[in-house]
């Protein structure tokens, strides 16, 4: 592992929908997501490629084809690279508790009016830390690859991005 944080692309890109998002102590709603499919062409921009458009007013689920394992005694958490925060873009996501499994995913919070993103470009970093737990993750969220779980039932709509580094598998985070 590199020396401060590891680099990781947004690879799947889903809208989140305004619908309404409901939880307490013993269940939660979540909203809907819409894999955003579309991209415009960044030559009047004077950039090769295609692009993903990111309106201000939206959240958006960003999917990294980044697969990490949390060793026991380390957690994970996940910054947003400097250009993107200089430009009005967050990135949040919860604490990556030790025994996670899964692709890195995350929210994306468009600040200001227009952003063009071409798939997998570098979004962020994350930073592993040492950590004391009572045991390891056991959380729903993509237990199993490729799915997801809300309300109870399990989904598959977000189909799993494509491979990509696996982190963590027999590594100490702290000796690399």
């Amino acid at each position: 592992i590199q020396p401060n944080a590891i680099d990781f692309t947004l690879d799947r890109l889903f809208q989140i929908d305004h619908n309404t998002f409901v939880i307490n102590e013993q269940g939660k709603r979540m909203r809907d997501c819409i894999e955003v499919t579309d991209q415009v062409d960044g030559h009047f921009y004077g950039l090769d490629g295609q692009f993903w458009k990111l309106e201000q007013s939206h959240v958006y689920d960003g999917m990294s084809s980044m697969y990490v394992r949390v060793p026991e005694g380390y957690a994970a958490f996940l910054i947003v690279r400097s250009s993107f925060n200089r430009n009005g873009i967050q990135i949040a996501s919860g604490l990556y508790d030790s025994g996670f499994e899964g692709h890195i995913g995350f929210a994306i919070y468009p600040r200001i009016a227009c952003n063009l993103i071409a798939p997998g470009t570098r979004i962020g970093q994350i930073v592993f830390v040492e950590a004391q737990n009572a045991g390891l993750y056991e959380g729903r969220y993509n237990h199993k690859e490729g799915t997801y779980e809300t309300d109870g039932r399990t989904h598959t709509e977000r189909p799993t991005p494509p491979p990509g580094r696996i982190l963590g598998e027999g590594e100490n985070p702290k000796k690399k």
